[in-house]
């Protein structure tokens, strides 16, 4: 995912957190645009990161 995220965005800044039971979660500025337990929404394909990123 870092990777896919650093290909479409070179100037991105990227921090990963260890999490706790299977935790997933993508913040960009300030807004969760995923949280893989709380929506129950599973692990995101890169493309649907990298497309809520561009609607930032």
């Amino acid at each position: 995912m870092e990777a896919a995220i650093k290909k479409a965005f070179p100037d991105a800044s990227i921090e990963m957190i260890p999490g706790r039971g299977g935790d997933f979660i993508v913040i960009a500025d300030g807004k969760k645009i995923w949280d893989k337990n709380a929506d129950n929404s599973g692990f995101p394909e890169h493309e649907t990161i990298i497309a809520k990123l561009e609607g930032i």
